[in-house]
């Protein structure tokens, strides 16, 4: 499947991916003249595409209850918790909480095993197809060569603009609780005291406020496209059975259809729609597509291709962090908090 779609901001202009030593993706492509944006990457997008499968963290959609995965809970020392799983965290199952974790020693030595005996393709598949589809790297099972640790993505879709120019302006936050009279450049930008009790005193905008003055570039293009691309032939080179790569196939196709279902939300102030008609038949009901796709999971696990229960579960309850001398805390403030202790005592 390569699929080329026409877009359609939202707003009359856009703000591309950009990072604050980096700026911009920007190259002038040779053929024209033009310049070419990318608006976002893929990585970025594969991050949006297994959105479309979460309902809230560590839960799937409905319709999806026979899609393996690994879910984690995390506890912190007051009680609180957070839930994730390896469709959100990074590295996906190869995650380092995964794959690193000495509370998971027996989960990594199976994962491992698994991999060794039946291949990348098969161990990965079993326990969430989903990190098949986009790309997984076993670089922190230490017992695995690194040869056999990774598979690529198989699913790739990137947003670029075409024709594209900048627009820069600017702006300043206001803070009226806070500045009084005219703005003055110079206390703002006065260099820092070394006195370090005084220290980003005359930097109000470090603490958040005051007046901000900021740098803001936007684009417009000619033509807005997002390119999608499904690795079919290296999924039919995949050693396993028909039904899981019909999975893989599904799997992509379903996220696509959720994702194009809606507005293409990428950031803020950078918003995008599909030209009316121009999205394929094939990809107009994601609810066709989801049950077709819970179908083939249920025929995967009646052949013994996929985890039992679906569903992997973890927890761990982290350790509460220990004080240390010279960080925050003058010897003298751990000295007296020892002799504290010892009066409690």
């Amino acid at each position: 499947m390569h699929l080329t779609l026409p877009l359609d901001s939202l707003l009359p202009t856009f703000v591309p991916a950009g990072f604050a030593d980096v700026g911009h993706s920007v190259v002038r492509d040779a053929s024209n003249g033009e310049n070419l944006v990318i608006v976002d990457s893929v990585q970025s997008l594969a991050n949006h595409l297994e959105a479309t499968l979460v309902e809230e963290p560590g839960q799937l959609i409905a319709g999806l209850e026979a899609l393996p995965y690994v879910r984690l809970t995390l506890t912190d020392a007051a009680g609180r918790t957070r839930v994730s799983s390896s469709l959100e965290l990074p590295h996906r199952l190869a995650s380092g909480w995964f794959c690193k974790a000495k509370d998971f020693a027996e989960f990594q030595a199976a994962l491992t095993k698994d991999i060794k005996d039946h291949g990348i393709a098969a161990a990965t598949f079993r326990r969430c197809p989903n990190s098949l589809l986009h790309g997984v790297f076993y670089s922190q099972l230490a017992e695995l060569d690194p040869n056999i640790a990774k598979s690529p993505r198989l699913l790739s879709a990137e947003v670029v603009a075409k024709g594209a120019q900048s627009i820069t302006d600017g702006g300043v936050a206001k803070d009226p609780l806070v500045v009084k009279g005219d703005f003055d450049w110079q206390s703002v930008f006065a260099p820092p005291e070394k006195d370090s009790a005084k220290a980003g005193e005359s930097k109000v905008s470090a603490l958040g406020v005051g007046y901000i003055v900021h740098r803001h570039q936007a684009f417009i293009a000619r033509e807005i496209e997002l390119s999608v691309y499904l690795a079919e032939g290296r999924i039919k080179r995949l050693p396993l059975p028909e039904a899981a790569r019909e999975v893989l196939r599904l799997l992509a196709r379903t996220k696509l259809a959720l994702l194009l279902a809606e507005p293409l939300d990428l950031r803020a102030h950078c918003i995008f729609q599909v030209k009316q008609g121009e999205i394929p038949p094939e990809l107009e009901n994601p609810k066709a597509l989801l049950d077709q796709l819970q179908e083939r999971l249920q025929e995967c696990q009646r052949l013994g291709l996929l985890q039992d229960p679906p569903i992997t579960e973890f927890a761990l309850t982290l350790s509460p962090a220990k004080a240390k001398t010279g960080k925050g805390k003058s010897k003298a403030a751990v000295a007296a908090d020892d002799d504290n202790e010892g009066e409690d005592a």
